[in-house]
């Protein structure tokens, strides 16, 4: 029905009340984990959205491709191909000094539109008043740029992982080969993937500009990891080792060098002359400390 004059229409849009069931608290924080990844990788979103996240990742398994080539050709060598398999610097323990750039891009990116764009649209309210609480919202927003690095950091290997089992003479004694690098390839992963993404997402929930938080989370990446170096190239000792460990992207290659048992290709980490044990304390570190960032962000946060 409507009704016009002077003073306009009145529109009869039907509304009714909800009465389908409400699923609570986990269901909307399930939600907004399942959304804070599509975010991520720009699904639902125009192509442009998607050009950054899925080129990054596209990247990362460049090398694994590029190693199951060296694979493929040494098999059809023979024996004397074996040389050049032992020579590649595509390995487990190298793949992700190979694509940490990547990972540190897709952060940098990503984060800060996981978490600015509903600071900027004032949206935060909304959430709030619902289900979910303060918490629950750092929390899922967090998880899903974990799950989503996850993705980017995970492929190459498991890509390699099962490469090299399909194109061993006998894929039963290339598993049986391969398994034993898999406990090591999951804890560096997952490692890397948290300390990187709470660190991004403690940057990124401090500010709603884009620009700024981009910038931000890069700095973290870079600068440390220079001055580190500095510091342990002049032998300041102690001073250069402490360095070394409040540089997070240091502390991942330490990390990396330590569970897969091998010397580090970083020189930084390899002079500073620190026990391995120290970079997975330093990451444990990193990621307490960031995670307290986080909560109480957004338990100050105006909403």
């Amino acid at each position: 029905m409507t009704a016009s004059g002077s003073g306009g229409s009145i529109y009869d849009l039907g509304y009714r009340g909800y009465e389908g069931p409400r699923l609570g608290r986990g269901a909307a924080v399930a939600a907004l984990l399942t959304h804070s990844v599509r975010t991520a990788y720009g699904l639902g979103r125009s192509a442009r959205s998607k050009v950054m996240p899925v080129g990054l990742v596209l990247l990362a398994v460049l090398p694994s491709l590029l190693a199951l080539g060296i694979i493929a050709l040494v098999a059809q060598i023979g024996p004397a191909g074996e040389a050049i398999e032992a020579i590649s610097p595509i390995r487990y323990s190298t793949l992700f000094p190979f694509i940490a750039v990547l990972v540190f891009l897709f952060s940098a990116s990503q984060a800060p539109e996981l978490f600015g764009r509903d600071q900027r649209a004032g949206v935060l309210p909304l959430y709030f008043s619902r289900a979910t609480s303060r918490l629950d919202y750092a929390g899922a927003r967090t998880l899903g740029l974990l799950v989503s690095l996850l993705v980017l950091v995970l492929s190459p290997q498991l890509l390699l992982l099962v490469g090299r089992v399909l194109v061993a003479a006998d894929p039963v004694a290339g598993l049986a080969e391969e398994l034993p690098e898999l406990p090591a390839l999951l804890v560096v992963g997952l490692l890397v993937v948290t300390l990187v993404g709470t660190v991004s997402s403690a940057t990124a929930a401090l500010t709603p500009r884009r620009s700024y938080a981009t910038v931000a989370i890069i700095g973290i990446f870079l600068i440390p990891n220079i001055a580190s170096a500095l510091l342990v190239e002049l032998e300041t000792g102690l001073l250069g080792q402490m360095a070394v460990l409040l540089s997070p992207a240091d502390v991942l290659d330490g990390v990396n060098a330590y569970f897969f048992g091998v010397s580090p290709d970083n020189q930084t980490v390899a002079q500073a002359g620190l026990p391995g044990w120290s970079y997975p304390v330093a990451a444990g570190a990193w990621i307490i400390g960031s995670l307290a960032v986080l909560a109480r962000r957004y338990q100050r946060i105006e909403a």
